[in-house]
């Protein structure tokens, strides 16, 4: 029964991951960053220090970087090919995530919390960008659960089955330390470390004692042996490259202070992970409350506790507990706690539909009916407020808006009718609606027929721009738009420095807001208009964009200036009169 349950899941997967990846264009946000970098790579044949806008890019480590540029040398540059490791990497976790529910909670649990995983919207909408985040949580969940198993679940047994899961988790945790830095390897060692030395300590008095000890640091020191020979050898290159400022920059600047100051991130409250966790997990987060029960009881019940489960426990608390502590938090932080929770979901929700065992489940169950519509009525409310939003969307399709709102609110009707009538088909129910509302999405709000304005924009940035014409930009398309022009852009830092570059005797252009023209031409500076786009920065969308829709502000207005006019004609930028 293994291998068609895996088939329906990457199925699934290819529904919620793969389908559309192209569209939208690469957002105005950090994914900009590794497509740009991935494609200056494959371009200038530099494969050991990435770099974005012609400078080096030493935020991170460059794994996310060689996947996408391998992903452009088979399929050529374009936002399909940058996004293909990050859901890669959630088909990856799927099957991970299934494989570790099937081990220890048995198949139908195993099927459920596979699809819960695919179709959960804080992975889909991961899935869906060119961000390394994705793929840290694959092989930080992978890693964590191949030293559970080796360290902690197997303890004295089959030396040879053990040594595979060890070069497993070697291999994953090196594949996390070179996408991200220590949070790669630290989330597992906090997780895993604990219960391994647990497990020993509980052996004190008997006369294995001792070489359990010594078993552990060996197996420790294997896995160890693993994660060096992979990890060590590229950060070894950048520091005789770069030197050893390298490493002061990497391991201090950008991960230390990123954990413990502001540099990076606006501090924020230390529950600030709860709701992130709860909007990570819809549409199956409001089943939740059937853990309600169980930890009111959990003291009378303690000694029945499956070890799994308390495995699980561990490792769903660790990163909550460790990134709540820190300054900086960012929401895609919190995703390595998603596979864990997805499995004690599945596991919770199928113990109240089917058979778990011998066990039968109970006739009457109101929590899992109230969970049901909970869950509906949350998709129907976000087609509210989508259907809400659609004067942001000026250039979209309404007949493609509208069909993405009946399916969404469509979806969320049918969730909450069958969580009343038919209790036994609410997983059914919930994984058709998940991807019914993630194509909805996809193609009704991030997707237009035509081009995205980024991309107009660039097009006419490479019409106008001669060869060696340096353009400029300022506050808008901050990230995105070098990866279309394919051309290294001026950054400007301020309005003065704007005003100064266009007063440059060379032609340059300029990519600014239309608000900024009022000091532009406060200044004297005479620009001249090559075109124009407004565009809405998707990469910023929010729940309170959607709730409170205002034109005036979450629409901008870009545009291209020219110290020169151009040989086609352009139109000199002024202040308006009375007569205009």
């Amino acid at each position: 029964m293994t291998v068609p349950r895996v088939a329906l899941l990457v199925t699934l997967c290819a529904l919620t991951f793969f389908v559309g990846l192209g569209r939208p264009a690469i957002m105005d946000s950090d994914e900009a960053f590794y497509a740009e970098a991935a494609r200056e790579m494959v371009e200038g044949g530099g494969w050991v220090t990435p770099l974005y806008n012609g400078e080096f890019r030493f935020e991170k480590p460059v794994l996310y970087y060689w996947l996408a540029a391998l992903a452009y040398l088979v399929a050529g540059v374009g936002e399909s090919a940058a996004r293909f490791p990050s859901a890669l990497a959630g088909l990856v976790l799927v099957i991970t995530t299934f494989a570790c529910a099937r081990r220890w909670h048995g198949e139908p649990t195993a099927l459920l919390a596979g699809a819960i995983t695919a179709t959960s919207f804080g992975y889909v909408a991961v899935a869906r960008q060119a961000l390394p985040d994705l793929l840290l949580a694959c092989f930080v969940t992978l890693g964590t659960w191949a030293a559970l198993v080796a360290l902690v679940e197997c303890g004295a047994g089959a030396r040879a089955s053990k040594r595979w899961w060890l070069l497993g988790a070697g291999f994953a945790l090196a594949g996390a330390f070179l996408t991200k830095g220590p949070i790669g390897i630290a989330l597992p060692v906090m997780v895993v470390g604990p219960l391994a030395l647990f497990r020993v300590w509980s052996l004190r008095t008997t006369p294995s004692f001792r070489q359990e000890l010594l078993r552990l640091f060996a197996d420790v020191a294997f896995l160890t042996g693993v994660f060096l020979l992979l990890a060590v050898p590229w950060f070894a290159v950048m520091t005789t490259v770069h030197g050893a400022g390298y490493l002061d920059r990497f391991f201090i600047g950008e991960n230390l202070q990123r954990f413990a100051t502001a540099r990076y991130n606006d501090p924020r409250p230390v529950w600030y992970y709860l709701p992130i966790v709860v909007a990570g997990l819809l549409p199956w987060s409001p089943f939740m409350l059937l853990w309600c029960r169980p930890l009111l009881h959990l003291g009378r019940k303690l000694q029945q506790i499956q070890p799994a489960n308390v495995w699980l426990a561990v490792w769903a608390a660790v990163p909550v507990l460790f990134f709540s502590i820190s300054i900086g938090k960012q929401p895609r932080y919190i995703l390595p706690v998603l596979p864990p929770l997805a499995i004690f979901l599945a596991f919770s929700i199928a113990r109240r539909l089917w058979f778990v065992g011998d066990v039968p489940p109970p006739r009457r169950d109101r929590v899992i009916t109230v969970a049901s519509v909970v869950s509906g009525a949350v998709l129907c409310v976000f087609g509210a407020l989508v259907y809400r939003a659609q004067s942001l969307l000026p250039d979209g399709s309404s007949v493609a808006l509208l069909l993405g709102v009946v399916g969404l609110m469509g979806s969320g009707v049918v969730v909450m009718f069958v969580g009343i009538v038919w209790r036994k088909f609410i997983p059914v129910a919930l994984v058709l609606a998940a991807v019914v509302s993630v194509l909805s999405v996809q193609y009704a709000v991030l997707s237009r027929a035509g081009p995205e304005p980024v991309e107009v924009l660039a097009a006419l940035i490479r019409e106008a721009k001669p060869a060696g014409m340096p353009y400029g930009r300022y506050r808008v398309f901050v990230r995105n738009l070098v990866f279309y022009t394919g051309r290294p852009h001026v950054e400007l830092s301020s309005i003065e420095q704007v005003a100064s570059f266009l007063r440059s005797s060379e032609p340059v252009l300029g990519v600014i807001d239309q608000d900024d023209l009022v000091q532009i031409r406060t200044s004297g500076v005479a620009v001249y208009e090559l075109g124009r786009v407004s565009y809405l920065n998707t990469g910023n969308l929010n729940l309170g964009t959607l709730v409170r829709p205002n034109p005036d502000d979450d629409l901008r207005t870009v545009i291209l200036v020219s110290n020169q006019p151009s040989a086609s004609g352009a139109d000199l930028l002024r202040e308006p009169s009375d007569a205009d």
